[in-house]
């Protein structure tokens, strides 16, 4: 299995609708580079800041603000300094076979 990256659920719910993730990373600690082909995202950042790669656009996120991942876009997130917490909301709910790591 291609590595997923470093990163913690703290939370994950799923209903009919979407699913959503509470994800925490330590400083260093990032999210692969993936894509989904069933469902769309949007990461909201809940404490710190994080560099957010959607497709070839870099953005830094700071508390609160939110990004929307089309599906079959390649995206990765990392924290820029100390710990960062981030939302992700998935539409439909994440699959566990839908996480397509990218080399």
């Amino acid at each position: 299995m291609k590595d997923t990256g470093r990163y913690e659920i703290l939370s994950h719910v799923s209903m009919p609708e979407c699913s959503i993730r509470i994800i925490r990373m330590l400083e260093t600690e990032h999210v692969a580079p993936h894509y989904h082909e069933k469902c769309s995202q949007i990461y909201t950042v809940l404490e710190h800041a994080v560099e957010a790669r959607v497709g070839d656009h870099t953005l830094l996120l700071r508390p609160y603000e939110t990004v929307r991942i089309e599906k079959n876009t390649v995206h990765s997130i990392r924290t820029v300094s100390g710990e960062a917490l981030v939302m992700s909301l998935s539409i439909p709910p994440l699959e566990r076979e839908d996480q397509h790591v990218v080399e």
